[in-house]
């Protein structure tokens, strides 16, 4: 097993790596496999996505609290094995029923991850763990890219086998993940303090507060991945291949910048800083991809190039507060527990914001452009604030458990 800190990092980033270029392979290919395979229709399959995705964000503070009781490690290695049996019952998808009830179950391991990654990365990370989480996310963007590439082999293919294979390189890559896992050493759970709560995340509003902002900021993720490519299509004078530019682009500075950007970002008050820098950052680039529908197709693709940019240094901005915050306002023997709990906040807004950005953006006109970027700008500049409130709440309960008296013995 793999004792000393590098190795331990070391060993569950290839761990991650694996699982991320498994999920960046099969993530273009689900629509397409349960229609063109499985004969199911795009809208019930898309309800269906959307459906398991909400009901899988509950796994999230369940998983974390095991992990956070019997430890990341035996966790995490279940948690994978489950996910690998649940990907595999694709393969006797035959119909409705029993697309929601497999869907769900991958949902439900999905809504999962983040709790078991983040306790795991909190243990490994040690005092560093915020720069190891950003280490950790530029893998997570070169995966993703790369098993993309590989998935768009069997996109191309477009046949029954092809699908067939891309399932199976997907449960192999959470045997492997779950295999370097096991490689770790055990993690032992650091002991929950007394007075700590049966649902302790859950009852911590000014964390749920931080979380759900975070959500609202986090509708960046899907302005670029769904209402960019329609609105670079359908809007602008831009060839459509510019879509692949925007990906390309964006993963590439990702990988490039996102350490380098999270370098100093440590502390609650630093992560609170971070995400409110990200919010005007944010706005700026939509600005610069709504004024792109107005001009000549050269000075649109320069104004979507330079928007990208711009949108993918808020999300730098925003993954190294994100990173900060989540680990730094959580007790330490309540790590997963919180990093699910944060997942749920996360979750709930890249889960809503397709319905938001479709309604602000592409029926509501300029009018709904100006509501998003200030909806985006004021979420950014709440953070501090009721990240401080948080902080302070975090430090008053460790004050109050401290002058607990300890059971004798």
């Amino acid at each position: 097993m793999l004792r000393d800190g590098r190795s331990l990092r070391r060993g569950l980033a290839a761990a991650l790596f694996v699982r991320y270029l498994g999920a960046g392979s099969w993530a273009p290919l689900q629509v397409l496999f349960f229609v063109r395979s499985v004969g199911l229709s795009t809208g019930n399959v898309v309800m269906g996505l959307t459906a398991a995705g909400l009901a899988g964000l509950v796994a999230g503070p369940v998983v974390g609290r095991l992990a956070d009781r019997f430890g990341p490690r035996e966790v995490g290695i279940a948690g994978l094995i489950a996910q690998a049996a649940a990907a595999g019952a694709l393969l006797l998808v035959e119909g409705m029923t029993g697309f929601l009830v497999v869907i769900t179950l991958i949902a439900l391991g999905r809504g999962a991850f983040p709790a078991i990654s983040g306790a795991l990365i909190a243990y490994v990370g040690g005092e560093d763990r915020v720069a190891y989480r950003a280490r950790i996310y530029s893998l997570q963007n070169l995966a993703m890219v790369s098993g993309s590439l590989l998935g768009g082999l069997a996109l191309q293919a477009d046949t029954r086998t092809a699908y067939v294979i891309a399932i199976c390189a997907d449960v192999v890559s959470y045997l492997v993940a779950a295999v370097l896992v096991a490689r770790l050493p055990h993690l032992p759970p650091i002991p929950r303090e007394p007075g700590s709560g049966r649902h302790y995340a859950l009852t911590d509003r000014p964390f749920l507060a931080v979380s759900v902002l975070a959500g609202t900021l986090v509708m960046f993720d899907v302005f670029m991945t769904v209402l960019m490519p329609v609105w670079i299509a359908e809007y602008t004078k831009a060839p459509r291949w510019t879509v692949s530019l925007v990906f390309a682009l964006s993963c590439a500075l990702v990988v490039l910048l996102q350490t380098k950007v999270a370098k100093g970002v440590e502390t609650p008050r630093d992560g609170a800083l971070a995400m409110r820098r990200s919010g005007p950052v944010i706005a700026l680039a939509m600005g610069l991809v709504f004024a792109a529908a107005h001009v000549p197709m050269y000075a649109a693709m320069g104004l979507i190039l330079i928007g990208t940019a711009a949108l993918t240094f808020g999300e730098m901005l925003f993954t190294a507060g994100e990173y900060a915050l989540s680990f730094g306002l959580a007790p330490e023997h309540a790590q997963g527990e919180y990093q699910g709990v944060f997942s749920v906040g996360v979750g709930i807004g890249g889960a809503v914001a397709p319905t938001v950005l479709n309604a602000l953006c592409l029926s509501a006109g300029p009018l709904g452009w100006a509501v998003l970027v200030t909806l985006i700008v004021a979420a950014g500049a709440a953070v501090p604030p009721v990240a401080a409130i948080a902080e302070r709440g975090r430090d008053q309960r460790e004050r109050e458990r401290e002058r607990e008296p300890r059971p004798a013995g």
